[in-house]
Parts: structure tokens; sequence; C-alpha cells
């Protein structure tokens, strides 16, 4: 059943969603218009960006990037080519025109109301690149992001900005080879990563200057994949990818030495990979990749002694509705909060004993790869299909 009013509040929901994820540059971040400093350029891939950021993307063999003559490349599908091959993108300067004059005879736009509202948007191409793992200090709100290449680790404030001595040329001793994911533990003060490379767990400690100093490789792993730290910030949840194993790991620093303790929670996992720890129960959250042949991802729960509390097959809206499960965390009430990378969307699933899950984030992301929980009501979704970090408001 439908009302007028609801049916005036779906085109301003329509034209504010055009606005944001499709009359935008993502690149810069910044919406396209007629103005020469806003024009789409449209690529010969199909990708678009704003003619700045063309400029800015583009590079001569004299290094000065804003010949005519440059050699462009799309910083999404790594296309290249001469810029000249380049143009205004038509449709879209159209369509930012019909949108601004809708727009200019409509009442001013309110943020559409729902269960999670973007606040915020950090990173992007140049910043990030190819992001895999997030994690989120309890006591400070500081960020941490394991990503591709040199600059594997950020460091970042709560709003978004690089910690105080750890800009994009933060460098460490011995950094890992291929990092999959990241845990703050020991009160902010420890960072552990996973490190597909050498199939270790890596334990690093900023030291003055802000250097990272490697302080433990602790190896014997299959694969180390999935990390994350509960309400005991010396005590990390890990999955071994390959040994089908759930790992609580204990920092130990006798003498100022850290050492870690392994203690198995369970074994005979499918291929488990992401992990999140409850705060609030201390319940352990794990989810297990089968394969084509085992059939969809599979969420399993257990509390801190290994007894398994919740298993749902097929991980859906609704029974049999698979997802591509990509990133898990819980909230402050205890729900179980999962990413899917395939869909661009963040589902919602209670505590232990709730085994469907309702929409929480259904628009506005491209490739979601991780999930953390800031404080009560904020949550941070590492979008790896624009290279961005995202900040929602939960209602």
């Amino acid at each position: 059943m439908s009302s007028a009013g609801s049916e005036r509040q779906q085109p301003r929901g329509l034209i504010r969603d055009i606005e944001l994820h499709v009359l935008e540059c993502k690149v810069c971040f910044e919406r396209f218009g007629s103005n020469p400093g806003r024009r789409p350029c449209g690529l010969p891939c199909g990708h678009a960006v704003c003619w700045p950021c063309a400029w800015a993307l583009s590079r001569t063999g004299t290094g000065t990037g804003t010949a005519p003559g440059g050699q462009l490349e799309c910083p999404f599908c790594r296309w290249s080519g001469p810029v000249s091959r380049a143009a205004d993108c038509l449709p879209l300067l159209q369509l930012a025109e019909l949108v601004s004059a809708a727009a200019a005879g409509a009442e001013p736009l309110r943020p559409r109301e729902g269960p999670a509202e973007l606040s915020s948007v950090f990173g992007g191409w140049g910043e990030l690149l190819n992001p895999r793992g997030l994690a989120v200090c309890s006591h400070s709100g500081a960020l941490a992001v394991v990503q591709d290449g040199e600059q594997w680790l950020r460091l970042l404030e709560r709003g978004g900005g690089p910690l105080p001595g750890a800009g994009p040329g933060l460098s460490a001793d011995q950094p890992p080879v291929y990092p999959l994911d990241v845990a703050v533990a020991g009160g902010g003060r420890l960072l552990a990563v996973t490190d597909a490379g050498d199939r270790s767990v890596k334990v690093f400690a900023r030291a003055p200057g802000g250097r990272l100093q490697l302080l433990l490789t602790e190896g014997g792993f299959g694969l180390p994949w999935g990390l994350d730290s509960g309400s005991d910030p010396e005590r990390l949840a890990l999955t071994d990818w390959a040994q089908g194993s759930l790992l609580l790991l204990e920092l130990q620093p006798p003498g100022g030495r850290v050492s870690l303790r392994r203690e198995r929670v369970c074994h005979g996992l499918c291929h488990p990979r992401e992990v999140a720890v409850s705060r609030q129960d201390g319940c352990i959250h794990v989810v297990e990749h089968p394969g084509p042949r085992g059939g969809g991802r599979r969420l399993k729960t257990f509390n801190s002694r290994g007894q398994l509390l919740r298993q749902v097959d097929g991980l859906g809206r609704s029974p049999g509705a698979g997802l591509g499960i990509s990133g898990i965390a819980v909230d402050a009430q205890g729900n179980v909060l999962l990413a899917d990378g395939d869909s661009g969307t963040v589902l919602r699933m209670g505590g232990p004993d709730k085994r469907q899950g309702r929409s929480l984030i259904e628009r506005g992301l491209v490739r979601p790869v991780a999930l953390a929980w800031a404080d009560g009501h904020t949550l941070m979704v590492l979008d790896a299909g624009d290279h961005t970090l995202k900040v929602y408001t939960v209602h």
C-alpha cells in the first residue's frame, strides 16, 4: 500500500542515489557538472573520471603528467592509452544537467532514513591500493588497514587522516610479503598481521619516530588468514585456512619480549577465513568457504571453549539464498554483521540464536572486503572496489 507522500519521496530518493553513486568522480569524490573543472571524462574502457583527475592520472616522458600527448591509465581496470583518446562523457554530462534541473524545482533532499547512513568516505585511488584487512583500536578509535604495495599498512586517525608520524611513508623492519588481515592488540600498542607470503603471524610495535619494529614472527601455520581481538587485549582469534582450524593466540611478554601461546579452539573446519569476536559475550564467529562443490559459505558460532552454538548454511536474507561473504564484524549488542562482496551489501544478523539476517546497507558499496565496529553506532567498511574506507552511522 502506497501513499502520495511516499510516491513523492521515491523520486527524490532516486535523485539522491544518482547524485551519490553515478554523478560522482570515484577518484576525488567530487560531483560531475557542466563547468570546465567538473566535466566528466569518458575513457575508452568505459569508466569515467573528472577531467582534473584525468590530467592528474596522465603521465608523459618528461614526468610533467599534464601534456596532451601523455599516457593515461584507468585507476579501476588499468587500461592504458593516450590522453587524446579520452573525451567528454556526454551521457553523464546530460544526466548531471537533468538532475540539477530536477533538484532545483524540488524540495531540498534530506538524507534517507534507514538502518545505516553513510557519514564519510576516506581514501580513493592513490591513497589505498587493493585494501584487504581492517582493524580498529577500542581505546583510541585509530584504524589499521593492510593492502597491496610498498605502503602495505596505513594507520589512520578516527577522522581519516594519518596518525602522527604514520604517514604514507611508514616503514617497517621485515615487512610482510603478502598481508591478509590485521588486528590491534596490547591496548593499542601492538599490531598483529597474518602473512600469506611465509605463512606466519607477525607482531609489530611502533618504535620512536613512527617506525614499525618487528617483535615476533610466528610460523608453523598452514595458511593463517583472519584475525580479530575481543575484550581481552592480549588474546587474538585466528583462522587457519589450510589446516581448517580456529585458534586463540595469547600474547605473552615475559621480560619485555613478546611470545605467542597457541590454543586450538576447534579443528575440522572447511577453509575458514573471516573471524570476529564479540566483546559482549566472547563468542567467536567464523565464515567457512567450502568452494563450489561444498555449497554456499557457512557461518559458525562458537563459545570460548570451542562448543558450536550456531551453524547457518547458505547465508542469505532467506533460507537457501547464498551470499558471497567477504567480511564480518560484531556490533556492541552482539549482532553479527556480514559483508557480501558479490552484491556490495551488508547484512545484520542477531546473536547466536538467530539464523536469518536483514539488510543493513544495500547501496553505495562496490566490493566490501572487511568490516570493523568502532563504537556504539559506527561501522567501518573497507571497499576494495573503489579503494576506500567508508564510515556509516547505524541507527
